[in-house]
């Protein structure tokens, strides 16, 4: 495993400065905040290459690209586009074309968020997945050719500390999830659970279709020890957070302080085989000022990583 950095960040000498500090020499870069993506949804291909270039230069390789379908409004997921595929050319032809530049750049790996809405009529759910199995019915074939591994990942969202208060306080349970919108999040979400990651993989199976394993999967009822073994060989990005509790109840807290055995999830990974790109994510609030949180992180998860496989970082 290679404990890496997944950032916003755009400029070649802001990422090299964080690679360095961390200590790390992977990276993940975020599709959505690249020149070229406000017009089509994809990046600009020579800013693409020349960061690439420039990153290798300094010793850091660009692993993996995190791009996203739906999550086109301020407000959250757009329903058209899975109520009326057909409609968004223009999304999926931006996901076909960044797949084929990360092909040219050798780019091998695509951390790929799939934040559509779940409806609020259970009748649509059907039509809801059969739209988003056809658009994977694209994307799928093109990643093959590209030769780049998609790891899905579900939004498995906490609730802000406000609305979680108060959702506790009412008694709000997990069976409230279809029913529960409420101003400041942005749920519920279609894609939540192991299950509906299985369902895409399902729904257009290829060895380029797989998982990316988020111990996140947590807040919504998943055994992260359980899910790895589950999608042995098909495990193609991993993240790691720690939760206090499930969903709505659900905080993010700093890595071996809430509920999760990430230890016994590492080792799976390696017992797994899995060998690609990881990152800590979702860390909590620091815990006195000016605490770097991501560093602190990444190297308490490269200590782990290193007792549990000997190839690592």
């Amino acid at each position: 495993m290679n404990v890496g950095l997944a950032t916003g960040l755009t400029r070649p000498e802001e990422i090299i400065s964080r690679c360095r500090q961390l200590g790390v020499s992977y990276v993940t870069l975020a599709v959505d905040r690249m020149p070229g993506y406000r017009e089509n949804l994809a990046p600009d291909s020579r800013y693409l290459s020349e960061t690439c270039d420039r990153l290798a230069s300094a010793g850091i390789t660009v692993s993996a690209l995190n791009n996203r379908f739906g999550w086109e409004r301020a407000e959250g997921p757009d329903p058209s586009v899975v109520e009326d595929i057909a409609k968004h050319r223009r999304e999926v032809d931006g996901a076909l074309q960044t797949l084929e530049l990360q092909g040219r750049l050798g780019i091998g790996t695509q951390l790929h968020y799939v934040g559509v809405p779940m409806p609020a009529d259970p009748a649509k759910d059907e039509l809801y997945w059969s739209n988003l199995v056809a658009y994977y019915r694209e994307l799928v074939p093109q990643a093959e050719k590209s030769g780049v591994r998609i790891g899905n990942h579900g939004i498995w969202r906490c609730l802000p500390l406000d609305l979680r208060d108060a959702a506790v306080a009412e008694g709000v349970t997990e069976r409230d999830y279809r029913r529960y919108r409420k101003r400041g999040w942005q749920g519920p979400y279609l894609v939540r659970t192991a299950d509906d990651i299985a369902r895409i993989m399902q729904g257009v199976p290829s060895p380029a279709n797989g998982v990316t394993l988020c111990t996140g999967m947590y807040i919504t009822g998943s055994d992260p020890v359980a899910e790895v073994r589950r999608f042995a060989g098909k495990i193609h990005f991993a993240q790691i957070r720690d939760l206090d509790s499930r969903w709505p109840a659900a905080r993010e807290v700093f890595p071996d302080t809430g509920k999760l055995n990430l230890k016994a999830i590492l080792n799976a990974l390696v017992e797994a085989g899995f060998d690609g790109f990881i990152h800590p994510e979702h860390l909590g609030s620091p815990r006195r000022p000016g605490e770097d949180l991501e560093l602190e992180a990444t190297d308490l998860l490269k200590r782990w990583i290193v007792g549990t496989d000997r190839r690592s970082v």
